[in-house]
């Protein structure tokens, strides 16, 4: 932020300064009361020699450094500190620890004291090496003593069975006994996902023991394959793993760990799409309980929602940086997962501010990832498309029609790029917008958010983000026309010509920029304007016309010119590969975006990290909440009680541990519901979501028999039925999203003829054809959601209807 009286000086030459926010004075109860204001801000600080705020500025918050200091371990062991004052006045302190004593526990902690329990030394583990890391100052150190028992985790009585057996198992042995140790061994898993935490996972399983029994098993599945960027957290793999599928990877290292493991690998995804791997006959033959290693929220509600069907335990957790959580999800006991808090949604960034009006680098870098798919990516897929089938045709016309493509044509391609983003855009801006444009309220346009922008006017290969735009795009393009080989298949070297600056400003010397002319294109100032304008280019008959030429033109290729459009490949943006220019082209973007509208620039990494979305997921957390999930998986395997159990929630970086009985299943229960605008009843009273209406059918049951079943067996008539896919979020399942198999009050007469005419049809039948055979019928159980009422129409809820076929 400059003075505009004497421009050598700003607010960064002569701060830093303090920054608060500001109040205001409002009227309460007949007095005026200073409250919040949000939207102001006070500078704390010699600011008389600033000249009046006339608008604009950033503001970045320096963090302050403090010291903090510890006493030493010999100090925290003597004297009467240690204790503290008594709580109580007139009363020693000791009576009040005597009296306090359990002596349950005292005895529990004497027998086990010398015992080593893996999952306890894992969450320490982690916790420990947190620390080491906080001696970069970065986060908060733990302040002397931290003290964490898990003593329900012990069998109620003392095991008979706790003899030494020289085995690798001794201190399970010692601490739960040798036919706990055999029921552990014995137990079925199904692990879901092998990323970083599938790995501590598997490597706790190892240690513990699980699954090594002769009716023990593991079964794991990880669709993914490993990447450079997994090697820092996820360390069953090595450099020589890259490529490799993560499931199977993991699987080869842990049972080197122990040989002993019952290991099932699998590299299928869990979705409905699966479900005839992951049927009937799995969930009920080789699953006992299931832990989740996701790392997405669509997922874990799947997987939730199948431990909900089968019945199965879960145990969940998650990592975000240094936090964790866990959470126990247990039949009939516990919610489950999707009854627990809801994320927040991802903070779309509106439209027009990527487009026009970036503040923030975060803009910058999303727009640049919004670019690669625009230019390399969809139009190159699209005249794949329209190769192999001209029934869908695309207005493409300037890349199917385009004549033999040499580097030369990247290159003047990557300056056009070059004029259209980061010149001509933002000069039409200024020409639309200029400096002084006010609103028309009279305030001034650039204000607030909006950055006042600057044109690039030229390319200067001496500036690195001009050179490495020109060059990534250029070799980016080479790739889609199929003059280069895709990067998954062959890099660029280093020393080639077509790395090389010079080649690119050579170019670019003998083809100057043309000329900007301004247009009469119409800028849209917010999401509401761009939207119009996107409904009236829908409807305008010029725009229409010309796209029927195109699509004539496109119609009338020849099979040469089909042939040559169908070696165009579109780019796949894959962020681990440093040499096939995708990461440099989403820095070299940003960067010059964040130039236009005088942003700061960030590095490379921070780009890659941003577009790449990578996770800031670190060794220490997950070490630790795996930990803590294991203690939890030894009471599943005991049966302990539900408060025995722990959910968790964990910052490693701030010392905060929360550990909480885990919340009971909601009780359905009678109350008013909006989109019925009446009071829902609900039949049996108190259900939970663990609860189910079971109906048993014939294979070939119509679906007017199975209703009448329902009916007899609820005493209710069904007015809606649908499959739970008609919930599922996800663009797969979009053509299916909301379409019933029966509605009793349909308003469209074309629904109500349907539903008739299909009363008639087998039920299976059915369900296949209307969910386009996303729903497996041919499994021996399938569950639908009803809506019921009474005769008198008063509307009921009921459990899920599982339908069996027998």
């Amino acid at each position: 932020m400059v003075n505009l009286d004497d421009p050598t000086q700003n607010i960064n030459t002569m701060g830093p300064y303090r920054i608060k926010f500001a109040s205001k004075n409002v009227f309460r109860n007949g007095k005026q009361v200073p409250v919040f204001d949000p939207y102001h801000l006070k500078l704390v600080g010699g600011t008389r020699r600033f000249s009046p705020y006339v608008g604009g500025g950033m503001f970045t918050q320096s963090k302050q450094p403090f010291t903090t200091h510890f006493r030493s371990f010999h100090e925290t062991l003597v004297g009467y500190a240690k204790a503290g004052p008594s709580a109580i006045p007139g009363v020693d302190v000791d009576p009040i620890r005597l009296d306090q004593v359990d002596e349950k526990l005292l005895r529990q902690l004497t027998h086990v004291a010398r015992i080593e329990l893996h999952p306890l030394a894992a969450f320490y583990g982690g916790v420990i090496a947190q620390e080491v890391v906080k001696f970069t100052g970065k986060f908060t150190p733990l302040k002397q003593w931290m003290h964490l028992d898990f003593a329900e985790v012990l069998p109620e009585a003392r095991p008979d069975d706790v003899a030494r057996q020289n085995s690798r198992y001794d201190h399970i042995i010692q601490l739960f006994g040798l036919s706990f140790h055999h029921q552990l061994a014995n137990v079925r898993t199904f692990l879901v996902g092998c990323g970083a935490l599938g790995c501590e996972y598997l490597k706790n399983f190892a240690m513990v023991g699980v699954g090594v029994g002769p009716k023990g098993l593991i079964t794991v599945t990880d669709n993914d394959r490993i990447e450079v960027s997994n090697l820092n957290r996820q360390f069953l793999f090595r450099e020589h793993n890259v490529g490799q599928p993560k499931s199977v990877a993991a699987t080869a290292a842990v049972r080197r760990m122990n040989d002993a493991l019952n290991v099932l690998t699998l590299e299928h995804l869990v979705a409905p799409t699966t479900e005839h791997v992951f049927n009937d006959t799995f969930w009920s033959n080789d699953v006992d309980f299931v832990t989740n290693a996701l790392d997405n929220i669509k997922a874990r509600l799947y997987v939730d929602s199948k431990c909900v069907f089968y019945k199965k335990p879960l145990l969940e957790s998650g990592t975000l940086g240094t936090k964790c959580n866990v959470q126990v999800v247990l039949p009939y006991k516990t919610a489950s997962y999707a009854d627990g808090p809801k994320d927040a949604p991802d903070d779309n960034i509106p439209m027009c501010t990527l487009r026009n009006f970036p503040s923030l680098i975060e803009h910058c870098i999303e727009w640049a990832r919004a670019q690669f798919e625009d230019v390399f990516v969809v139009p190159f897929s699209d005249v794949a498309k329209f190769a192999s089938d001209p029934s869908t045709v695309r207005a493409l016309h300037a890349l199917v029609t385009k004549p033999q493509v040499e580097f030369e044509d990247c290159i003047a391609l990557a300056q056009t790029l070059f004029t259209s983003l980061f010149r001509d855009r933002i000069l039409q801006l200024i020409h639309n917008f200029p400096e002084d444009h006010q609103t028309k309220t009279g305030e001034k346009f650039w204000s607030g958010a909006k950055r006042f922008p600057q044109a690039a006017t030229a390319v200067d290969f001496g500036n690195a983000y001009h050179a490495d735009f020109i060059r990534s795009v250029a070799n980016l393009y080479a790739v889609n026309f199929g003059l280069q080989p895709p990067p998954e298949d062959e890099v660029v070297p280093e020393s080639s010509y077509l790395r090389q600056v010079d080649t690119f400003a050579a170019f670019g010397q003998a083809h100057p920029l043309a000329p900007w002319v301004p247009s009469s294109e119409t800028i849209a100032e917010n999401d509401e304007a761009l939207k119009k304008q996107q409904e009236e280019r829908a409807t305008n008959a010029d725009d229409v016309g010309e796209l029927e030429r195109l699509l004539n033109e496109l119609g009338a290729l020849t099979a040469g010119q089909l042939a040559a459009a169908a070696r165009y490949v579109a780019a796949d943006f894959e962020k681990d590969n440093d040499l096939n220019f995708h990461i440099d082209f989403i820095a070299a973007a940003a960067n010059l975006r964040a130039w236009n509208y005088r942003i700061k620039q960030v590095s490379r990494h921070k780009c890659k990290m941003i577009a790449g979305k990578i996770i800031p997921a670190i060794a220490t957390t997950t070490a630790s909440v795996t930990g803590l999930a294991m203690i939890e998986l030894l009471k599943i395997v005991q049966g302990k009680s539900l408060d025995q159990f722990k959910d968790s929630s964990n910052s490693l970086g701030l010392n905060m541990y929360l550990l909480q009985e885990p919340a009971e299943p909601e009780k359905a229960k009678d109350e008013y519901d909006m989109i019925e605008m009446s009071e829902v009843k609900c039949k049996p009273a108190g259900f939970t979501k663990w609860d189910t209406t079971l109906v048993t059918v014939q294979p070939g049951v119509t679906l007017a028999a199975f209703l009448d079943q329902v009916q007899t067996q609820v005493g209710l008539n069904v007015n809606l039925l649908f499959h739970p896919v008609a919930e599922l979020g996800g663009d797969e399942y979009a053509a299916v999203r909301g379409l019933m198999l029966y509605d009793r009050t349909a308003f469209s007469a074309s629904l109500k003829a349907l539903y008739k005419q299909k009363l008639d049809v087998p039920l299976r039948e059915w369900v296949e054809e209307r969910y386009q055979r996303l729903v497996d019928c041919d499994r021996p159980f399938v569950e639908f959601q009803t809506s019921c009422s009474d005769d008198d129409d008063v509307v009921y809820k009921i459990p899920t209807v599982v339908c069996r076929f027998v």
